[in-house]
């Protein structure tokens, strides 16, 4: 009987307790002005963004061509050559905006209390941040699979980590237009 009360007590206490999805939501917690967003690297350093998808060589794996391009990148000193891509597209003004006040405005309200599923490391899709002679001064590479990313300098990362904002970053860049490893991976 008292094991009996005691897990109709866990069970009620349970039906009352708070979701792990509203722990861990994705929300706006800083309120970094644009203005203060672009004074930071590498928007400081960039005339223009692109975002861009990368298929690679169909006897490779997924991702590998790409994580061997960006690795023989020389910051400051390639230029970014359209033709090495699936899909480019330059971001306006507003989508910088929306890119930096992800990056730097949202995280999470509190750590959600599951782990992510992780999956294989295979980016498909990158953020060129570019100097006024189209060289190439920073990037994230970013695999939308698993939500994982890699930076090219250390003072720069995609912020704190959130599921949602992936999907955010997503949304920029399938309202350019890129589908590789946004709704097609193959």
């Amino acid at each position: 009987m008292r094991n009996f009360l005691f897990l109709i007590l866990l069970l009620v206490q349970n039906s009352f307790s708070q979701s792990t999805y509203d722990n861990g939501k994705c929300i706006r917690i800083k309120n970094i002005s644009e203005k203060e967003r672009l004074l930071r690297f590498p928007f400081s350093e960039s005339q223009q963004i692109k975002i861009v998808s990368f298929k690679g060589k169909p006897d490779e794996y997924p991702g590998q061509s790409l994580i061997k391009h960006i690795n023989s990148i020389v910051l400051g000193k390639d230029v970014f050559r359209s033709e090495f891509y699936n899909e480019t597209a330059v971001l306006s003004a507003e989508q910088i905006n929306k890119l930096s006040d992800i990056i730097f405005n949202f995280t999470y309200t509190r750590l959600p209390h599951e782990d992510a599923e992780v999956m294989c490391y295979m980016p498909r899709n990158a953020i060129m941040f570019l100097d006024s002679n189209n060289r190439i001064v920073a990037y994230l590479e970013i695999c939308f699979g698993c939500n994982n990313y890699k930076s090219s300098d250390k003072r720069f990362s995609i912020g704190e980590y959130c599921n949602e904002k992936y999907d955010m970053l997503k949304s920029i860049f399938a309202d350019s237009n890129i589908k590789y490893g946004i709704s097609s991976v193959e």
